[in-house]
């Protein structure tokens, strides 16, 4: 008895064992063929990008220059924008006014006295930082006068 059982569960072994190398197998070829499917849609899909690239490029471009003309015209009516422009122009009026001045000083025989422009660099956010630090520093010297007339009135004898 236990050799029929033993023959019976090795036959039934090897037909599962037919059935997963079948299976398997299956599995396999189902793989390679979606590994040559995505192989040629990756390879259709790189010659589509070579191909629209330059239009893609200028597409882009395009939407990029709209987005900064829109920009722009929305920024330029901003009140501190236009109050920053403003600030900004007078370092390129400055050198108008020295370049106007030097060459009425050359012009008259002159020797030029009139000192060259200088331009700097600045950055908005600079700015923006050193404006609040010189507010900061305001409402914090109205606060150390505060405490100090707080001090004052309880070493006078008032409250405190």
């Amino acid at each position: 008895m236990t050799d029929t059982k033993l023959q019976k569960a090795r036959a039934a072994a090897a037909k599962a064992a037919e059935e997963l190398a079948a299976l398997e197998a299956l599995e396999a070829e189902r793989a390679a063929q979606n590994a040559k499917e995505r192989h040629e849609r990756a390879t259709k899909h790189a010659h589509d990008v070579l191909n629209s690239w330059r239009a893609d490029d200028e597409a882009n471009n395009k939407a990029e220059r709209e987005a900064k003309a829109t920009f722009l015209e929305m920024i330029s009516q901003e009140p501190w924008f236009v109050a920053f422009a403003e600030y900004r122009a007078h370092r390129y009026k400055r050198g108008h006014i020295l370049n106007a001045a030097q060459n009425a000083q050359g012009l008259l025989g002159q020797t030029i006295t009139i000192p060259e422009n200088r331009l700097y660099d600045a950055s908005l956010a600079d700015d923006i930082v050193e404006a609040a630090e010189e507010r900061a520093r305001d409402i914090a010297a109205d606060f150390a006068d505060q405490l100090e007339a707080k001090r004052n009135a309880y070493v006078n004898g008032g409250s405190k």
